[in-house]
């Protein structure tokens, strides 16, 4: 457990305006799902690396007739969700172990903020993951904080490195991020490619198999 869960742990009632008030300051999360839901209409939702329930939350407010599924290793997926609990399923699992499963295919599959945690050797897996739990007409999103050299970087990689606790951690610049997409997703083209606010290194690509 990183410090900040640790901190965060003995807040009691205030633990999730905290979570939210910290997270805010690097990704608005519902500008994220509303971009997403422009772009699609999914009724089965998978989410790799859900963590503590904050995007399935999102998801399920602009999807209202979708069902999700979030996994994720961190001890308690979904912890702190407050969504639609009719809707909503958390699985501490790995992808490959989801795939093994061999489920119905999801129409939206989002990875958000998990390839830098991801060691470089486990990176195409879980990108090869994705793709097959992608439906074949489903959207596969994933979203990434793009390497930079400015103040906003520097306060990301240190709240991932010591405040999150992730010393493995490990960001990528704008070409490789394109390069391990291509690499890893080579059935799949780009569809949309955006920022989301309220930092520029949050870029968010959403591909489709053509």
């Amino acid at each position: 457990m990183g410090i900040g869960s640790a901190i965060r742990h003995r807040l009691g009632r205030w633990e999730i305006p905290a979570a939210n008030a910290y997270r805010g300051r690097f990704i608005n999360l519902a500008d994220l799902a509303t971009t997403l839901a422009s772009i699609s209409s999914p009724k089965r939702i998978l989410e790799i690396g859900c963590g503590e329930g904050a995007f399935g939350e999102e998801l399920l407010r602009v999807f209202p007739s979708a069902d999700y599924l979030g996994i994720d290793i961190c001890p308690e997926p979904g912890r702190l969700f407050r969504g639609d609990d009719s809707r909503a399923e958390f699985r501490k699992m790995l992808s490959t172990d989801l795939l093994a499963e061999k489920p119905e295919p999801f129409d939206l599959v989002a990875i958000v903020d998990v390839v830098h945690h991801v060691s470089e050797d486990l990176r195409g897996v879980v990108l090869r993951d994705a793709a097959a739990l992608t439906a074949p007409t489903g959207l596969l999103a994933v979203k990434e904080w793009e390497k930079g050299t400015g103040l906003s970087h520097l306060v990301a990689y240190t709240a991932d490195r010591y405040v999150t606790g992730d010393k493995d951690v490990r960001f990528l610049d704008g070409p490789e991020l394109s390069n391990l997409l291509a690499e890893g997703l080579p059935e799949f083209e780009i569809v949309c490619e955006t920022r989301i606010p309220p930092r520029r290194n949050n870029v968010l690509f959403a591909l489709r198999r053509p």
